[in-house]
């Protein structure tokens, strides 16, 4: 999750987040030094949140005189209390604006240009492979992750942030020039994700080498070994590598820095479930469409003359071919059921073509492709739809590795040189 690091999670932020990293990161990044934010074991009652040590109720002051954790936080949070109301500063921002007293707001708040770099639009010319820290980008989210293991056209990922307060005694806190962020940020392995290949937008870092040099070693990102060691100690419960720096455990209490992590994740949760786009495969379990058919128990000719197609395609449905959304509407009335339901029962995609659509490397052909009027997943799989029934035929002489005896690369290749070309796009002659 790409954040600016100032803790506009909820009000008082700043204040919450402060912890004692002298053993574990630098302490000039403390805010209040004095205050001890690891809670009493025990206590009466809840700990107070953020938004009400200003603001106490009688049932938050009795706690504050017994608790004297919460009594230090007060403290410390009303080192900048303003004493204004909502309304005072709403009016004083508004008069502020008025004024044109944002212009200097404005230069705070302006992404520094490593930062702003990362918002443009680039093209993708590398394979995702462990190691790679990217940027994710799928419809309005856009997030950013290093690559912990590849599976095919699926992706588990470590969410990075610029809040390293977020990072847990499993995660990674890196310096500022491991990254063009030019800013300390955590690799927070115990909130991994699994995303498909088509969300990777941009390579932000590539895969570091292995390196004696232990300065060296310590700025940059860690080599793909050690990042799936990280990884695996995750997954296991144990400690990671040594000669790294981790966050801090969260306690049970430390309802803000769970909050952050909850944020961090949520948009990862968002790039999952962009799975359920990909055709042929669809959530729970279906009735193939082959079955659908025989299940009728009619002859291919009575078929044709029931829903008005051609024989050909129920001798492709037989064959274990699919049908396009067009075909689909003209069997809603013989299977008496949706376009949706029908082509989920479609037998699925090869998940080696699924895996070559889903490059990278192809997202700016296929933004290109789509226009105004359509979208890059319309594209995807339309591309995909138009070249899986080619699979029986071969083109060149090597299959590509892994992906069976069909060179889904060299396909997809032409199908998009081909398009671009009838477009009029000039890119058509650098695939």
């Amino acid at each position: 999750m790409l954040t600016t690091g100032t803790g506009q999670h909820r009000p008082g932020w700043c204040t919450a987040m402060t912890s004692d990293w002298s053993n574990r990161y630098d302490p000039a990044r403390q805010v209040f030094a004095e205050v001890d934010l690891n809670p009493p074991v025990a206590v009466a009652g809840a700990h107070l949140l953020d938004t009400d040590l200003l603001a106490p109720s009688p049932a938050d002051t009795k706690h504050l005189a017994e608790c004297g954790w919460c009594q230090q936080r007060q403290q410390a949070a009303g080192h900048h209390d303003d004493g204004l109301d909502e309304d005072a500063f709403l009016q004083a921002a508004h008069q502020r604006a008025v004024n044109g007293g944002t212009a200097t707001l404005a230069l705070l708040t302006t992404l520094s240009p490593e930062l702003r770099a990362l918002t443009a639009a680039s093209d993708a010319r590398e394979d995702v492979t462990v190691g790679q820290l990217w940027r994710l980008r799928w419809r309005d989210v856009t997030e950013l992750a290093v690559v912990v293991n590849v599976d095919r056209w699926w992706v588990t990922v470590a969410p990075v942030t610029t809040d390293v307060n977020a990072a847990d005694e499993f995660d990674l806190i890196l310096p500022a020039t491991a990254s063009v962020l030019s800013t300390d940020f955590a690799v927070c392995f115990s909130l991994e994700s699994t995303v498909p290949l088509f969300v990777f937008d941009r390579q932000v870092s590539p895969a570091s080498r292995p390196t004696l040099d232990a300065e060296r070693a310590a700025a940059q990102l860690p080599p793909p070994e050690v990042i799936k060691d990280v990884w695996r100690a995750w997954r296991r419960g144990v400690a990671g590598p040594a000669d790294l720096t981790y966050g801090l455990a969260v306690d049970d209490a430390d309802l803000d820095r769970r909050e952050l992590r909850n944020a961090v994740a949520a948009g990862f949760t968002h790039l999952s479930s962009a799975s359920s786009c990909v055709p042929g495969d669809p959530l729970g379990d279906v009735v193939p469409l082959l079955q659908q058919i025989k299940s009728l128990g009619l002859l291919p000719a009575e078929l044709a003359a029931r829903s008005g197609l051609d024989m050909s395609v129920f001798l492709r449905i037989k064959k274990g071919g699919r049908v396009t959304r067009d075909e689909a509407a003209r069997l809603t009335s013989l299977l008496d059921t949706d376009i949706s339901t029908i082509l989920d029962a479609n037998p699925p995609f090869d998940d080696a073509l699924i895996t070559e659509v889903s490059r990278p490397s192809h997202r700016p052909a296929l933004r290109a492709l789509a226009g105004t009027f359509s979208s890059e997943d319309d594209q995807r799989w339309k591309m995909a739809e138009t070249i899986a029934p080619q699979a029986a035929r071969t083109v060149g002489t090597a299959p590509t590795a892994g992906a069976g005896t069909t060179d889904w690369a060299t396909k997809v290749s032409v199908y998009l040189q081909q398009q671009l070309t009838a477009l009029g796009d000039p890119s058509a002659d650098q695939r």
